[in-house]
């Protein structure tokens, strides 16, 4: 980077950001000193999103946006790492042309050199998004949008769907480019923050409600949603036992899945044994590719494994004729990953919940929703509405068992408690046998009696969620190392 281009003092003045029929940022006011990280926090619906799109200009607002006291040039000073790179990359165009593209606009940058900045080996310049791994998909995205040198990044959630080992490379690499720009990191984990930012900004309601280098934040917090923010991270009490059982026993003996993709073969289950008592939660965990995801495919009687056998209630599933197995498939909840994605924009939240079984007003109440949202559509709802409405929608069927992949992958720890506890409410009312996939140990601890620790297909621990700590296998003790909050300045 040139001397012209060198990192310089982001200042927001009185930021104004409305969307129709409501102002949602008001009048906020923000200074990034040059070279630093800036965490801006907050629960769902804060604004942080749109407060960063209004700075990169990708978004109409009122108020002013200045470095060293000009106004930002919209694309070429700021560059902006959107929170899934899967989806705001093309899927059918390489990441070598996403780069050349941006260097052509910008008439700089070298792609090269900004791939090997964040650990990718430039040949993977000739690889489409969807061949990368997450972390991988994560890396270039910043990659693109930092190959024009600007002044300074906006990384928008650019961990949520990462465990934790990928989120700490990503963002160490992040905090290597910060010596050379100012960088805006949009996060809804304070350990994050914690980990990797200089400052902290909490935002409420489109307001700032606090702000100040990272270890005072963290270790004198002067607002009441600073404390609570933190106080949810951190608490992390072990589930209630369901009062009574229904039924729902797993086992699993010696599974195995090879995903086939063009010349290229991956184990991504290598004899997997599991056992899962009827009424108990567990949570299975790993890195991205470990097989977390890949293992509730054929739990669910949904994916076809190589070998092994998965039994429920004593049954092998697989072995079943097919009206038995749609039978299971029946008796088993699936809440996704991303729920909205899950969704028909089309369709009301009523439609959505009856897809699986017939609607009720009682469901919505019983996730703790107003029956009155059943004419929303998807794109009306929060993100931990969303998450609320597919356990609904889940419930519908009025499963024995409930598989959820990534329960609060991308929800702030205020909502992430209130998911977490509904799904411990439905075993103490309902009996029902629980598998979490998750890649945040801090749920796990919460949500699960056991935790399962999967890497390369294999599972490598398998202990009470109590003992978690005492874990000794080295893939266990590397997720553990990583979501370890720091409280003094990074």
């Amino acid at each position: 980077m040139s001397p012209h281009d060198a990192a310089r003092a982001l200042t927001v003045e009185g930021l104004t950001v409305d969307v129709p029929g409501r102002r949602v940022v008001h009048g906020l006011d923000l200074t990034v000193p040059a070279g630093r990280i800036l965490a801006l926090v907050g629960p769902s619906g804060s604004g942080k999103t749109l407060t960063a799109r209004a700075i990169a200009g990708l978004q109409p607002h009122g108020g002013s946006v200045l470095l060293d006291g000009r106004p930002v040039r919209r694309g070429r000073d700021v560059g902006y790492a959107f929170q899934d790179a899967s989806a705001s990359l093309n899927p059918t165009v390489t990441i070598g042309r996403h780069l050349a593209e941006t260097v052509r606009a910008h008439r700089r940058g070298d792609p090269s050199a900004a791939l090997t900045r964040f650990g990718l080996d430039p040949a993977l310049a000739d690889a489409y998004p969807f061949e990368l791994s997450g972390g991988q998909a994560q890396r270039a995205a910043l990659a693109i949008a930092t190959v024009h040198e600007p002044a300074v990044l906006i990384a928008d959630e650019v961990t949520t769907a990462l465990d934790p080992i990928t989120q700490e490379t990503v963002l160490d690499l992040v905090k290597a480019d910060a010596r050379d720009r100012t960088v805006l990191l949009i996060t809804h984990d304070l350990t994050v923050a914690s980990r990797w930012a200089d400052d902290i900004a909490v935002l409420h309601a489109g307001r700032i409600v606090e702000h100040g280098p990272t270890a005072r934040v963290l270790t004198d917090p002067r607002d009441d949603l600073t404390r609570a923010l933190l106080q949810a991270a951190d608490d992390t009490r072990a589930p209630e036992r369901p009062a009574h059982i229904t039924g729902g026993a797993l086992t699993v003996r010696n599974l195995r899945r090879e995903l086939r993709a063009r010349r290229r073969r991956t184990l991504a289950l290598d004899g997997i044994d599991l056992d899962i008592a009827p009424g108990e939660a567990v949570a299975i965990v790993g890195r991205s590719g470990s097989g977390k995801s890949t293992l509730l495919g054929a739990l669910a009687a949904l994916d076809r494994p190589d070998g092994g056998t998965v039994h429920r209630d004593g049954r092998d599933v697989w072995a079943m004729p097919g009206r038995a197995r749609r039978a299971v498939r029946r008796r088993t909840g699936l809440i996704f990953q991303n729920p909205a994605a899950s969704f028909d924009p089309r369709h009301t939240v009523r439609q959505v919940i009856a897809e699986a079984g017939p609607y009720t007003p009682d469901l919505l109440r019983y996730v703790g929703l107003d029956p009155a949202m059943a004419d929303r559509r998807p794109a009306g709802l929060s993100g931990g509405e969303s998450q609320r409405v597919a356990i609904a929608r889940a419930l519908a069927q009025d499963p024995d068992v409930l598989l959820a992949d990534e329960p609060t992958s991308g929800l702030d720890v205020l909502t992430q408690r209130r998911v977490l506890d509904l799904l411990t409410g439905l075993r103490r009312d309902r009996g029902l046998t629980i598998v979490m996939v998750t890649h945040d140990l801090r749920a796990a601890r919460r949500a699960a009696d056991r935790v399962v620790v999967l890497d390369q297909g294999r599972a490598v621990d398998d202990l009470p969620t109590g003992d978690l700590d005492e874990a000794r296998h080295p893939a266990t003790r590397r997720l553990l190392a990583a979501v370890t909050p720091h409280r003094t300045p990074p």
